[in-house]
């Protein structure tokens, strides 16, 4: 939000500052000018205000929360936990020449007389390489469990369906809630400024009336005063004096209905907005549901990709392994005595590879997986971010309607003597056509003051 030059804030409504000063893009120049021209209790309440009575129950939000990882553990179908098969597979891979160094010539020997029967020739010669074997036995059953168990699949299927369904699905809602926060801060705004623009044309139209009831009153005292000290009150003012009653009731009647007809406006516009607290707990329950996701992701995608780069690892030692063996084992093949374990040691070899290469691609993609859950996050923290400051000024607009007041009189009470007049009148004191009827012959407008002339005519005792 950019921050408008010095001097260009006088048609800035109450509800606008108020919003721009909660957000803190202003400069010192504007606060002051705000100060100036709605006070300095304007201004510390604007930045003071308290919005914690309208955030979502911790119990909602928690609630929301657990729904979005209940959401995304039945959608990928993976339970989320951790896995240490990895760390596993390594010990195994390294203790596969470990073993068979050290306790080789045993584990060949029952392997070869399972195979070529006892005391056989082939069985006699294997067991002068016996270590060599016995790595190739061991490599081969490590690579052929990784095949078997496949390891770390499992999380990557569960990665892959987060980031091509539960990811872009959270992007998209938290896109929507911010455009409806926006949107709806707006309308909020809006109803404010109408709430301020009716309670100020109110006090207008209160102002004027009184204005004019006073006038009204002071002519009418000034007449019952005349009277009373014995003067004589022309038929001018005899007529004016009866028609003032009626118009002092008329304005009486006209500020009350004022004052009657404004209240319920702004109560209407109060509601209203009171009704948008609905759009701020649906836009946190979606970051609630967001961040369960997010959450879920979390709790395995980076140890995950940490156990791929130690599953590469191991398989990559156990190729290694295997590898060295069968090389030894094809070099020193006498009579085709250890082809099935050269055989054996060789596959091992590549399919140690294979796996090592398919590890490092997993943990790419765990990476892009990782990237894409850190930017839903961020952005979801934009939004909680947004949503906080949308909700002040949520609170603001609140309590900007609750402060607003109706200044209607309280000395607007027509004189009780007026009844005795008698007085019932058109609405004005005299009317054009009368006045002008006046002006041509010259003659005073009694307006019903024929009885009061005939009176005066009277002589005392008749009256």
């Amino acid at each position: 939000m950019s921050v408008q030059p010095i001097g260009d804030y006088d048609g800035v409504s109450k509800a606008e500052a108020a919003k721009r000063l909660r957000n803190g893009n202003v400069s010192i120049e504007e606060k002051a000018a705000y100060a100036a021209k709605f006070g300095a209790d304007f201004v510390n309440q604007a930045l003071s205000v308290d919005s914690t009575k309208y955030e979502i129950d911790d119990a909602d939000y928690n609630a929301a929360k657990n729904a979005g990882a209940a959401a995304a553990k039945d959608s990928t179908g993976y339970d989320g936990g951790k896995t240490g098969r990895a760390v596993v597979d390594a010990v195994e891979s390294v203790g596969a020449t470990v073993v068979a160094n050290t306790v080789g010539k045993k584990v060949v020997d029952k392997f070869a007389v399972k195979i070529f029967g006892e005391g056989g020739a082939i069985s006699n010669g294997t067991s002068k390489h016996a270590s060599d074997i016995a790595t190739a036995i061991l490599t081969s059953a490590v690579a052929a469990k990784y095949y078997i168990d496949k390891p770390n699949e499992d999380q990557l299927e569960a990665a892959r369906h987060l980031m091509e369904n539960e990811f872009p699905d959270s992007q998209a809602a938290l896109s929507e809630t911010q455009e409806i926060m926006t949107e709806a801060s707006e309308e909020i705004t809006e109803l404010t400024e109408e709430a301020e623009s009716v309670n100020e044309e109110a006090n207008q139209k209160i102002q004027e009336d009184k204005t004019l009831f006073d006038f009204y009153k002071q002519q009418y005292e000034a007449l019952k005063i005349k009277k009373e000290n014995g003067g004589k009150l022309t038929p001018d003012e005899q007529a004016l004096m009866k028609q003032l009653a009626p118009l002092m009731e008329g304005l009486n009647k006209d500020i009350t209905t004022t004052s009657e007809d404004t209240s319920g406006q702004v109560n209407d516009l109060n509601d209203t907005i009171g009704e948008y607290q609905d759009v701020f707990d649906e836009s946190a329950e979606t970051m609630a549901e967001v961040e369960g996701v997010t959450d879920f992701a979390e709790n395995f995608d980076e140890n995950t990709r940490t156990m791929m780069y130690v599953e590469a690892a191991a398989q990559g030692i156990n190729g290694v392994s295997a590898g060295v063996a069968a090389a030894r084992l094809w070099a020193k093949n006498v009579f085709g005595i250890l082809t099935p374990f050269a055989v054996m040691s060789s596959a091992a070899a590549i399919a140690s590879a294979g796996a090592t290469k398919q590890q490092l691609s997993w943990a790419s993609e765990m990476s892009n997986e990782i990237d894409i859950r850190s930017q839903v996050q961020e952005l979801n923290s934009q939004t909680t971010d947004m949503y906080d400051e949308e909700l002040d000024n949520y609170a603001g607009n609140l309590e900007t309607i609750e402060d607003l007041e109706l200044e209607v009189p309280e000395d607007i009470v027509v004189p009780t003597d007026t009844a005795a007049t008698g007085a019932e009148t058109n609405g004005s004191i005299m009317s054009a056509a009368a006045q002008k009827d006046k002006e041509q012959t010259g003659t005073p407008v009694q307006n019903d003051g024929n009885k009061n002339n005939d009176d005066d005519k009277k002589k005392p005792e008749e009256k």
